[in-house]
This record gives structure tokens, sequence and C-alpha cells, in this order.
């Protein structure tokens, strides 16, 4: 069934068998595919986030990014020859009931709305709650010692992960209480839903049966500290953005951005600390934030996480070869592994708190647009790589040293041979140069392009717009001997023939990538001999003028300059669909999506038929989630939802099935694992006492009428979900 936005998705369960649209449905399609993704919040049943609420009132959610939503969790079955069928949940975390009873959208008589969750960018958060935990990004499948069936982990950057059942979708239980983690915000706040500074990939070891993931904490400081912006929100919100929106026209007349920061600051702690005491407890209370709140702060460090299905795992403080502390710049969206190492990478995706808390009026386009302004900047043009040795990862140990290395381009996404013969490691990585996707379009931005308001249905869409040729990275590595091998390494740049229907494969916007038995809990990749890579394109309502702005400057590595990149945007090229040979890094087949069409995941599924003329690595399928718009003679703009298979021996001719349901609508949507079993799972022996869990968080905050409050939301709507 179409819809009238680009930008729409579902909440609702669903348990479908997909209809063919066009072409035929493979025989020997196998297993299960599981796609995750983001479909709005409580408050908006699904996208699009609409500009006013029922009651006429702005919506406070609206322009928020489609990436900030609850879990929603597809699960392709393939297992009946001819036939796919569908199911799907929101994935209901603890933090999601709490968030449902203090809505003041659903009830607002409801007795917890003054700490009620409010989207604040990338980041849904309570001021007095702490951070949701929305599960919204990838998937990691993982076995325990002794089990047959694979298990799944459902992952989120900025929360612990949590196991699913694979049949049911139901969460079974966090891994690891919340006492094991650190907490990403200033410690003195006391969460009960802590912030976790984590990655959405964490990996596991079918040889070794290991999990493993990190666990990172930033010093607060630089740009508009947190610390002092969580201050703000311990007042009355509505009397500081009238106060903030005074102050902004005369901080906008001022050329010095430093001077500017310091008064900013200066206005948000003081808004904290210096109003007139009404008791001795707004005396005491002023008194501690100026005695320790600009200072307490978590430090600089990096945590490795390991795990095999005990209680709680085991955490490895990791530090440099000279022995100082790891400073995290952006994000660990991504780590890796091979037989010998563990990848820890410091990737450009600044998923960071300036970030997550730029706009906390963002129905206040003026509020919203200077504090962007002012606090957004650019990532680094290069990336950080943090080699760990697993031969000292042994129990005694507390700490460990990695080989750091500088990787000259910006890197989020990666994957890495498990052969490392002689301590030489091979990476294979996209490259997103001068694209940022931790931005999102802004309802008030305008198109560089044409000058335009930007197009409304493309608000909240990420990765808007790049500003250099994306890159497909193969780097080489000799560990032991501390050289990269440049010789060796290559990075595929392909500019193909912008303006053209099928302007040839390219790498404009390189984004997520497939190969067979990624991420499999079955057996390693020894050398990945063929990837499946996704390139969004060129997208003139994807180039905002403020990030035009923003990655403009000459002196970042690039290989072409801000005036070039606007004339290949004005030209644009599709998404296009590609297979990259990596022993020769030329690309050996593509397929160009059509103009309007959006290819968001992809997924190698493989054949259960055996041909010795089909390299392994090629025998099987890709599954690819596709919106487009349809072509309606009525002039009114409509999409589509559908999933295409794609033969994976030849991409260029196109998919071999269409499928949708008039039920099946998504966004946006992120990573996605194929396992070849998925019924239901034996209850493990690690599962975490949710009320247990919380109830330690209660205890820890400070002020009593907020303790009992907490702890009644609790008691009456979020434990009963998990007895």
């Amino acid at each position: 069934m179409s819809h009238p936005n680009l930008l729409t998705s579902t909440r609702e369960p669903l348990d479908v068998e997909l209809k063919l649209k066009e072409g035929k449905i493979p025989e020997d399609l196998s297993g299960f595919v599981f796609i995750n993704s983001g479909a709005g919040t409580v408050n908006s049943g699904g996208l699009p986030y609409e500009r006013k609420l029922p009651s006429g009132e702005f919506n406070q959610e609206y322009g928020s990014p489609v990436i900030n939503g609850d879990g929603y969790m597809y699960r392709f079955d393939f297992t009946e020859s001819g036939k796919v069928k569908l199911k799907t949940r929101l994935l209901k975390t603890p933090c999601f009931y709490a968030d449902i009873a203090s809505s003041p959208i659903l009830n607002p008589n409801n007795l917890f709305t003054d700490i009620a969750f409010k989207n604040r960018g990338l980041a849904r958060m309570s001021m007095k709650l702490g951070t949701r935990n929305q599960l919204n990004t990838a998937i990691t499948p993982f076995r325990k010692p002794g089990d047959e069936q694979s298990r799944l982990l459902a992952t989120f950057d900025a929360g612990r992960p949590f196991e699913f059942d694979p049949e049911s979708l139901d969460l079974i239980t966090p891994i690891g209480e919340n006492k094991f983690w650190r907490a990403g915000t200033p410690p003195f706040l006391n969460n009960p839903f802590p912030m976790v500074l984590t990655t959405a990939h964490p990996v596991y070891d079918p040889e070794t049966k290991e999990v493993f993931s990190v666990n990172f904490t930033k010093t607060t400081k630089n740009l508009l500290s947190a610390i002092d912006l969580f201050h703000l929100f311990f007042s009355s919100e509505e009397e500081i953005e009238k106060r903030l929106e005074e102050r902004i026209s005369r901080w906008e007349q001022i050329e010095d951005k430093e001077q500017v920061v310091k008064e900013v600051n200066d206005f948000f702690y003081e808004e904290a600390t210096e109003k007139e005491p009404k008791s001795i407890w707004d005396k005491l209370r002023g008194w501690y934030w100026k005695l320790i709140g600009r200072h307490f702060s978590n430090e600089d460090a990096v945590y490795l996480v390991q795990w095999t299905g005990s209680k709680n795992p085991k955490s490895y403080k990791v530090i440099n070869e000279n022995g100082s502390n790891i400073q995290i710049q952006h994000n660990m969206h991504q780590i890796g592994f091979t037989k010998d190492y563990v990848l820890l990478a410091d990737t450009n995706f600044k998923f960071t708190l300036n970030v997550m808390l730029n706009n906390p009026f963002p129905n206040n386009e003026k509020i919203d647009s200077f504090l962007r302004e002012l606090l957004d900047g650019a990532q680094n043009d290069y990336s950080t790589l943090y080699i760990v040795n697993r031969k000292d990862l042994v129990p005694e140990a507390k700490e460990v040293k990695a080989h750091k290395v500088v990787l000259p381009l910006e890197t989020v996404h990666f994957s890495a041979n498990y052969d490392n013969p002689e301590g030489v490691v091979t990476l294979h990585a996209a490259h997103n140069c001068s694209a940022c996707p931790a931005e999102w379009v802004r309802y008030y931005d305008e198109c560089k392009v044409s000058g335009a308001p930007i197009d409304p249905q493309k608000i909240g869409m990420l990765a808007v717009g790049e500003m250099d040729i994306g890159k497909i990275g193969k780097i080489v590595i000799d560990v032991k001997n501390r050289d990269n091998l440049e010789d060796q390494t290559v990075f595929l740049h392909l500019e193909g023939n912008p303006g053209q229907k099928d302007p040839g494969p390219h790498t404009w916007g390189v984004g997520l990538y497939t190969y067979r038995d990624m991420l499999s809990p079955d057996q390693n990749v020894g050398e990945i001999k063929h990837i499946f890579w996704q390139a969004y394109g060129l997208n003139d309502q994807l180039l905002t003028d403020f990030m035009y702005k923003l990655y403009q400057d000459p002196n970042r590595n690039r290989v072409y300059g801000a005036e070039q990149m606007l004339e290949f945007t004005k030209k644009g090229a599709p998404f296009v669909l590609e297979t990259v040979k990596t022993d020769s890094m030329k690309v050996t087949d593509h397929y160009s999506f059509p103009k309007g069409t959006y290819m968001w995941s992809l997924q190698f599924v493989p054949s259960k038929s055996q041909n010795s003329d089909i390299p392994v690595s090629l025998n099987g399928y890709i599954l690819c989630t596709v919106i487009g718009e349809e072509n309606n003679s009525n002039q009114i703009s409509s999409y589509f939802s559908e999933i295409w298979i794609f033969d994976a021996t030849d991409l260029h001719k196109g998919p071999v099935a269409k499928l949708d349901h008039d039920e099946l609508q998504f966004a946006f949507t992120i990573h996605s694992v194929w396992v070849k079993d998925a019924s239901e799972v034996s209850m493990p022996d690690y599962k975490i006492d949710i009320k247990q869990d919380y109830n330690e968080q209660i205890k820890h905050i400070r002020r009593r009428w907020l303790r009992k409050k907490v702890q009644s939301l609790m008691k009456h709507h979020v434990y009963p979900h998990f007895r």
C-alpha cells in the first residue's frame, strides 16, 4: 500500500506473508533475515513526526531525526520454498514502559509528566529518568557455550545490549547488570536509566565463543559543556527559553565565537545557580552545583568488554602503549576482531552529548539554529584504530595496552578478515568522506543548490549531503612490526557519470555493505572475497546550506573541493548496489536504482543449492529494503515500501523479485543479519532480575521526592512487564 510521506513507518505488530509484486521468489532461499529500525516514539505512533499534535499545539518531536525512535525488528522467514513470511515487533525495554507511563501526550493527567522523556537530537532523554535505550540499530548473533542454536542481541550506541527471542521477538534480558556498565553522563546524575556509551556492533567469535563489546566515558568539556546543559533542565524550561531567545539577538552580533561560547556557558550556569534561593534546600543545592557541578566529570577511558555467558561480563581498561588513557573523539560505533586481535575504532559518527543535546528547544527555530551553529563542528577527516592483542586478555589482567593506528580517512563501518598471517590484519572499510551521519535535516534548513526551503518530505533524514566523494577501503596493517603497509592498502573511489540514468558504479556516499557469513554465529570468514556495497548517490535535496558550510574547509583531506561537489550534486546520482572483488579491488557488477528510489538495508542470503561453478562468496541473493516514489498521474506524491531480492551473481539484471504488503511501511531501516535458524531459545542462566537491577539504581537518587516518584513509576508501570 502506498503512503503519502516518504518517511512513513508503522509500529504495529505484523505476522504476514509478503505478496509478490514482480518477478519470482527464488526457491533456494534459506534461513532468516533480521533487520533493525527506528519507528518513532510512544507519542508519535510511528512515522512521520507530525508538525502539530491533535490538540493543535506544535509537536515537540517534529523534525527529530528518523534514527531517534523505538527499535522495531523485522524477521523475514525463507524456510518455506516460494514464500517470504514477515514478523515484526517493537523491542520493549524497561525504559519503553517508563516512557509510556510518563507521556503527557498519551495521558495528560498522569503523575509523572514532569519527568517524562523528550526527543533531544539523536537521543530521547529525561533529565530526571535518564536516556532511552532504543535498541534500534543492529543485531549480533551469538551462542553461549553448549548452545545448539544461535541467540540474538539487539544493540544501540547509547545503551547496553539486550538478548531477544528469535521466534517471538520478545526481549529476554540485558547483558550485564546496570552497575557493571559505566554511565556516559556525569556521575552525579545517578539516573535510573543511565546513558551507556558503547558500540552498536558488538562482535562474536564462534571459534572461542566470546562476545566483545566496549564501554567508554568522556570528560565533559569544551563547547557548552553537557553539565551546564543538564543544569538548565532542573529549572523552568519556559522561563529559560524566553530569556535565551532575548540573549541570542545580541550574541548573533558578536564576531568572536569564543566570547559567545563563554557567554552561553555563563548563561546556563547562572540560570542553574544564581537564582534567589527560596529555602535552605535551595541554598544547599546551589552550593553543591557551585562546588562540584562544573568540574565533576567522567574521565577519558575505554573498557573492552569480554563476555561468554556469565551474569556479568569481564572488563579490561584499554590504555595507550605509553600508559595514557585513550580519549575518544567521536564514537565507537564499530568494533571488529581477527584471530589474534580485537579492533576498537574511534569512528566518525559524533553520537556524543553535544549532538544529542544541541536542540533543547526544538520547537524554537531561533534557539535551535543558533545552538546548532555554535555547537556543531565538522568531524575529523581521519579515524583511529586501537588494536588489542587477544593473548593479553587473561583473567588476572585489569588493563591491556593497544597499538594505535591512524587511518587517513573518515570511517564508520568496517570488517576484517579473520585470518591475520604473521600478524598482518586486513580491514575492509566504508569511508564517509566529509559526510556526516550524525546530522539530520531540520525543518528550517535550506537547500544549498536552489536556496529554497528543504523538501518537507526529507525532514529528519540522515547523511545530509556528502561534501567529498566516498571511498571503499582495503587497509593492510602489520601489527607485529608496527607497520602500515601502504603499498598493499587501496582506497577505491569512482565518480561514474553523474547526471546519467545509469551512471555506472560509483562511490558517492558509501554506506552499508554485506557479504556471505558476515556476523555468522557458526563460522568466521578467513578471507572476505566479495563485498556488496551500497552507495547512496548525490541528491540536491539532502545537501543543506548548513552542511555545505560545515564541510567546505579546503584544508580537509579531500579529493574534490566544495564548489566541485556543488556541481556534482546538481547533476545527481542514484543509489547503487555494487560488487567489489577484494583481491583486485575492482567493481565487477552493479545495479543503479531508479531516480527517487532509496535502498536502505542490504543482506546476503546464502542459497541452499550447491553450485561448483559459482564462487561460494557469490552463491546466494541480496535482500534490500527499498522505498520509492510511485508514478502517479494525479501529481500527488505517494511512496511504496518494498523488499527487493537480487541474484548475487547478476546484480545488473535487476531484482529477481519485488515483494510488498498493504501493512508493510518502513521509513529508514538500518543493520541486518542472516541466520540459518530462528526458533524459540531456552531461558539463559544469566537472565537479569529487572526489579532488582533498577532498584539498585533508584536508591542512588539523592532527592527523596524524586526517588519516591521514580519508585512508584517502576513498581506500577515497568516491573509488571518483567516477571
